[in-house]
Formats: C-alpha cells, structure tokens, sequence
C-alpha cells in the first residue's frame, strides 16, 4: 500500500511501565476510509496502544505516521493537532455541563479570537451545529439544556461521539462505542461509521463484541501479552477463530450449564408502579433462579430494577421478599433486607477507585469484622479467600483496585456483595466492558450463586448474554411487562420482537 493511501502507520512502538513491558515493538497500518479491529483480552496492550495515539501516555520507542508525516504525540492537544480523535469507554464527560458544552469544551466559538480579552461566546451558534450533529449526522434527539449527569447512560454516549464528530479527527479512535447501546442504537452506530468510510475518515473499532467487530470491520488486529500477533481480513474469521488468537488456545464453552430453580419464591412483585417509570409490573423469582430482564432504553428495565435496591420510590404495589411484605425506601433499607446491587456503570457507581482492592472487597461488609473497631487480620484473611475463590488477578489486597483490569474489577464487586450474604442479587450490564474470558468467568460466578439458593435479576442490552445465561426472559415495553419467555424455547428475534411492539 502507498504511503498517500495510509491515514496511519505505527512503526516499532514500545511501551514499558517500570518492569513490566505493556507493549513490545507494535507495528500496524490504517489506510484512509478504512475501519480496523483491534480485539484482545483486557492487559492485552490495546488500551496502552490507544493511549498513545491520543497523547494520554507517551511511546518510549517507535514512530507514528499520520498522512505520511511522522508526528510527536506527547498529550492530547498533539493528537487533536494531527487529527486523531478518541471516544473512550470511561465516558470523559462533565457531568455538571450540558450537551453543547460537553461537544465543544475546548473548541469554543466566540465573537473575537484576542488574547488579551474576555470575548462573548457563540452560544446560538454551538446550539444549532450541536443539534445538527444529533439530529441530523447521529439521528438522535437529546435535551441540549440539562446537565449531561441527567441523562441516560446511552444518551451520554451519544454526546461522546458526538464530541469526538465535532472536532473534525481523521482518524477516530472507537473504544467499546457501543457498550451503553441498544440494538437499534448500535445499528445506528454501524450506519454512522459507514458514512464516516465514504466520507474518507478511518476509524479504529476497539470492543469485546467480536460478533460486531466481524460486521463492522474491514481488517482485525489481535493483540495478546502487548503484541500483535494476527493482522487478518475480518472476511477470513469467525468469532471461535478469534478467541483462540486472543488467548492463545481454545476457551471452553462460555455459559455454565443451567441447573433447575427451586420451588419456592424468594421474591414477588405485585403490582409496582411509578409514574413515568414503570406500571403495573408483576413477577415472580424462585431460588436458584436468574431471570433476566430486556428492552429498549427507556423500556423502564433499569428504573424497575435500581427501585428493587431503593434507588426511588414506588407510587404503588408490594413487594415479598421470602414471603414477607417489605417497603424499600432506601437503599440501606434494601441492603438490611438482603438485597445487593451491581451497578453499570462500574468506575464511577461500583469501585472506589482510590482505594484497594480489600477495601473495595469488604466496604459493604464491615460489621463482619467487629463493630467501633475492625478486625483488620479476620478482614485481611477474608479478603485474600475472596480473591483466590473469584479468581482475581491481583497482588493482593493492598493493591489500587484503579490497576486492575475491568474484568477483575467486576469480580471485586461481585464478591464485595456475595459478602454481605443477600438473597436477591440485583445485576445491571454485568459483563460491560470486560473480555470474552473474563464474561465466562463472570457467568460461571453468576451461575455458582444462584446454586447456592439465591435469586439473580439481570438486566442486559445483550439478548445473546439473557438467553445463555438466564432461567426466564422477562421484556419490558414503556414501562411494562409484555412478556416473559422460557430461555430454553424463545430466540433473539422473539425478544426483539417483544421490545418493539405489543403481540
């Protein structure tokens, strides 16, 4: 290929932190109008990679390219310069700020360009360029005057890319783009990166969905221990020929065998309403069992199951908890009453970033450990059983949970609730954003708990993850149950079918 038809070239690029060798001589081409797959495990070296090329770390050898020049990125404002653009997976949004602000922080219009003055700034202007983008390049339409901490985790999404559209890169760098994203909004994605293609732009697609890397991608990359190891066509793979590249071998089958629910109910729910949310919601969860929960954003799955922790409360109806009536105006109140609750979004709800890995581990749990005063050795030996029975990769307790990688993250959280002993486990987009090995280790961590006799609610964007891993399927509509199907018997298309319309 001619270097004129290339938007990118990395050439030898190194990267140590300390001893350890995060990435080892990375070559690889991006041609102008292309889409390529980067797919690996997470600690692969695909987020160091990109780090670089958007100026958040900086290459200790090697060069880079963009359009046939080779060019220093040593922060972000250098690869901004060079017209690479980045939409990372952790949302990097000011939640105080709204839509326009968000799209155009940085890159403000205003009335003069003097640096030795306040000049006024274009807000008419970013308004209507900033709803030109959503409505009529994206095809969404998003309230541009609340604060983007408001609105859904989808929507926000949106707002990333929409940033990302708005400063005019060459290249844009995709980090799991369509993690907070339902099916129709996903599609609209895969239209938004074809357009992209022909308007000549190259777009770098990082994601653990491999199925959509398969359909999106021209080219894969696969990295594995900070290397690349294929550079292949996508037309020449399938999903299984890519996770033997990824991890060096087969992965075993990816879902647990399901083992039968028992008889008796841990939870009921009659009658539940909230105005505007959900209404007139009624089911039952047995022990042992994991129901799931699908429909369209805005469908009122996430507010009916974040009600269920106490995140709100209900206008109407009750709900049984092994039998007896219980109100949950909190969410200590869900807690005392053996309810856990893993959130989605796991960085800014889940972990407490600054702090450890056993701190995180037991921060739900405390008075396991004594009352005014801990028991720090009882708490430590806990914390060390946890991490070799979730299978944690770690250093140990005292290690930054913010070092690990988000797979091991989600096990740190499971486990924090698993601790606190609940009958109900509440599960919201419980495999986001960690690799296809890390899923299975999750699903087999989900499965081993409903064993021991609890009830599992989980609320997925991925029907696939629903019909492998649940019991039953609830779907819901505007705010309604309009169906609940056995797994073993319903399909993708039953489901999708149930979100869109009444049958």
């Amino acid at each position: 290929m001619n270097r004129s038809e290339l938007a990118l070239k990395i050439t030898g690029v190194g990267k140590r932190f300390g001893a350890t060798n995060a990435l080892s001589s990375i070559s690889m081409n991006l041609a102008k109008g292309e889409v390529l797959g980067l797919v690996g495990e997470n600690g692969a070296g695909k987020s160091t990679l990109m780090k670089i090329l958007s100026g958040a770390h900086v290459r200790d050898e090697g060069e880079i390219e963009v359009d046939g020049e080779r060019v220093e990125i040593r922060e972000p404002a250098d690869a901004q310069r060079v017209g690479i653009g980045i939409i990372y997976q952790e949302l990097s949004l000011f939640p105080d700020l709204d839509a326009v602000e968000n799209i155009f922080i940085g890159r403000e219009m205003s009335f003069g360009n003097s640096p030795n003055m306040t000049v006024p700034l274009r807000k008419k202007a970013m308004r209507d360029c900033a709803r030109r983008i959503l409505n009529d390049v994206l095809s969404v339409e998003i309230d541009l005057d609340c604060p983007v901490g408001s609105l859904t985790l989808a929507q926000r999404q949106i707002v990333e890319i929409a940033r990302t559209l708005n400063s005019k890169a060459k290249i844009l760098i995709m980090d799991e783009p369509t993690e907070a994203l339902e099916k129709a909004e996903r599609e609209r994605l895969v239209r938004i990166i074809n357009d992209l293609k022909l308007a000549g732009k190259s777009v770098i697609y990082v994601s653990h969905k491999l199925d959509e890397v398969l359909k999106i991608c021209d080219r894969v990359v696969v990295m594995r221990d900070g290397a690349c190891v294929a550079d292949l066509p996508a037309s020449t793979l399938d999903v299984n020929k890519m996770i033997g590249l990824m991890i060096g071998g087969s992965l075993a089958k990816q879902f647990p065998t399901k083992t039968g629910p028992g008889a008796d109910p841990v939870l009921k729910v009659e009658g539940l309403s909230r105005r505007g949310a959900f209404e007139n919601v009624n089911f039952e969860l047995h022990q042992g069992e994991i129901l799931g929960v699908a429909g369209l954003e805005g469908s009122g799955k996430t507010r009916l199951l974040r009600a269920l922790f106490g995140d709100g409360v209900w206008d109407s109806g009750r709900i049984l908890l092994k039998g007896r009536s219980i109100s949950i105006d909190s969410i200590s109140a869900a807690m005392n009453n053996g309810i856990a609750f893993l959130p989605a979004e796991r960085k800014t709800e889940g972990i407490f970033a600054e702090h450890s890995v056993g701190w995180n581990l037991t921060a739900s749990s405390l008075s396991k450990f004594g009352g005014v005063r801990l028991d720090r050795r009882a708490e430590r030996v806990q914390c060390i059983n946890q991490i070799r029975k979730m299978g944690i990769k770690s250093e140990g307790p005292e290690q930054s949970i913010g070092r690990l990688s988000g797979g091991n993250q989600q096990k740190v959280l499971l486990a924090r609730w698993l601790l606190t002993e609940p009958d109900l486990l509440l599960l919201e987009e419980p495999t986001r954003g960690i690799d296809i090995k890390a899923k299975a280790d999750v699903y087999q961590l989900i499965a081993s708990s409903a064993q021991t006799g609890k009830g599992i609610i989980v609320v997925s964007s991925d029907n696939t993850e629903l019909l492998g891993l649940c019991h039953r399927i609830m779907v819901m509509f505007e705010g309604e149950v309009v169906g609940i199907l056995d797994s073993a018997s319903a399909s993708e298309e039953a489901i999708a079918s149930l979100s869109i319309q009444r049958t």
